[in-house]
């Protein structure tokens, strides 16, 4: 019973003031002056009982102070002192050693014990400043024991058997300090690596749990979009590059045939990744519905009734949401190849003899505007084989190059029309190519579409 009531003490010095810790820091400060406190109060009773046998009786007056010394730590930690405690347990094993080293003289080596104390701050202290400080008080007292010894005898005279022990015990002592420091920051650094590994392994499963999730997304993102063939089945040569920032993205293509109208857009919802494709559902929507249900054929018209739609899902929220879509909307008649065309800030580009002629967009975007006014509804009559382009603002933003530069449209239309007698998946081809190279190993910046048709 005794041994348990006496190991239940132990414990109790040992954890005294964890409770009032809550730094990481200031735990295992507490654990690690609590324990060496015990070890050194132990090591001062056990040197203090076998001084009778050697006949230093004398030095109990030296001893015994610095046993309490050592005990009072625990004291001050339960108290919840310990920035106090740290110092208080920085400094009193220096001033311990000074006056042993005054004591016992040069012969013993004494002031080598130092190197042990030089490491406490190590320990105790995170913040650079504090740690050089204690060092230096370190190495100053270091300095100061050095002069003393070479000027002054020794106060105590101690016969050579007892030096010869007193030699002993004090490597143990040296071995056992540099072990439990070496023993604290490998417990330190083996903690912090389990704790990273676990990190590490939470956001792993997070980061699967999310790409699995936009990866389900984009399949969603693709069933709201027509295939490729919509178009082709309609306007044989034609391609799409289309080339989304991440795994969804902000921009969308549109393709619906309803009667003698063939309806093509690039559109460009605001922001890019999950946002933008959240925004691309709703402007989507809005679309097939104008075009399905409404049954609109003017493109124009098409956007007005659009933005009207968006705008009223928005104002369903709480806060004020100007989110919507850039856009390059074409209705095509398949009988007489008249195309009706209008655009929310992107343009239209068309192609005849050797020509690039640009449509400007009406300067709004399909959303909440501070001077809404209608989009315009420009008709135009084109010869066959005249090339027709949409596009969103991705591919001419695109930083790159020798310079790291914006791509710019300039660039675009030289591509386009330095391949304008190409076949239209050849064209595809040399616009991405040229992205690629110019994008070189920079991020891409937006979600990239381009539609191409040849009339």
């Amino acid at each position: 019973m005794s041994n348990l009531y006496f190991f239940d003490i132990l414990k109790r010095i040992t954890f005294a003031g964890l409770h009032r810790a809550k730094a990481t820091i200031n735990r295992k400060g507490v654990l690690f002056v609590n324990r060496m406190s015990i070890l050194n109060t132990l090591l001062m009773l056990i040197f203090s009982i076998t001084l009778p046998f050697f006949d230093l009786t004398e030095v109990l007056l030296f001893t015994i102070p610095f046993t309490i010394l050592f005990a009072i730590p625990p004291y001050l930690n339960h108290k919840g002192y310990f920035a106090f405690c740290r110092y208080y347990f920085s400094i009193i094993p220096l001033v311990f050693l000074t006056v042993v080293c005054m004591h016992n003289g040069a012969m013993l080596g004494d002031k080598y014990l130092i190197l042990t104390t030089a490491t406490i701050p190590l320990v105790l202290f995170r913040d650079k400043g504090k740690m050089y400080l204690m060092f230096s008080l370190n190495i100053l007292v270091f300095l100061f024991i050095t002069w003393y010894q070479s000027q002054f005898s020794p106060l105590l005279d101690i016969p050579k058997y007892v030096q010869d022990i007193y030699f002993i015990l004090a490597q143990l002592t040296v071995f056992m300090v540099i072990f439990f420091v070496i023993l604290y920051f490998r417990g330190d650094a083996e903690a912090y690596e389990a704790e990273l590994v676990e990190k590490n392994r939470t956001i792993s499963l997070k980061n699967t749990e999310i790409i699995d999730s936009i990866t389900y997304a984009k399949r969603l993102q693709e069933a709201i979009m027509p295939s490729e063939k919509e178009i082709y089945n309609n306007i044989p040569e034609s391609f799409i590059l289309y080339r989304p920032k991440d795994i969804v993205a902000g921009d969308f293509y549109f393709a619906e045939q309803k009667g003698d109208h063939f309806f093509v857009a690039a559109a460009d919802c605001t922001g890019h990744g999950v946002p933008g494709a959240m925004v691309s559902f709703v402007c989507s929507n809005a679309l097939n519905r104008a075009v399905g249900e409404l049954n609109l054929v003017q493109p124009g018209e098409i956007l007005d009734k659009v933005t009207e739609m968006v705008v009223d899902t928005f104002q369903k929220s709480n806060h004020d949401v100007k989110d919507g879509m850039d856009i390059s909307l074409c209705v095509i008649n398949i009988k007489t190849r008249q195309i009706a065309w209008a655009g929310a800030n992107n343009p239209l580009w068309y192609v005849t003899n050797d020509q690039l002629t640009e449509i400007k967009a009406t300067k709004q975007p399909v959303g909440k505007s501070d001077s809404y006014k209608n989009f315009t509804t420009h008709v135009l009559n084109l010869t066959k084989g005249s090339l027709v382009y949409l596009f969103t603002d991705g591919y001419a933003d695109q930083f790159g190059g020798p310079k790291g530069k914006k791509f710019m449209y300039k660039q675009f239309s030289d591509i386009i029309l330095a391949n304008k007698n190409l076949e239209m998946g050849e064209q595809r081809n040399k616009l991405e190519h040229a992205f690629v190279q110019w994008k070189g190993s920079a991020e891409q910046v937006d979600d990239v579409c381009i539609i191409g048709l040849r009339l």
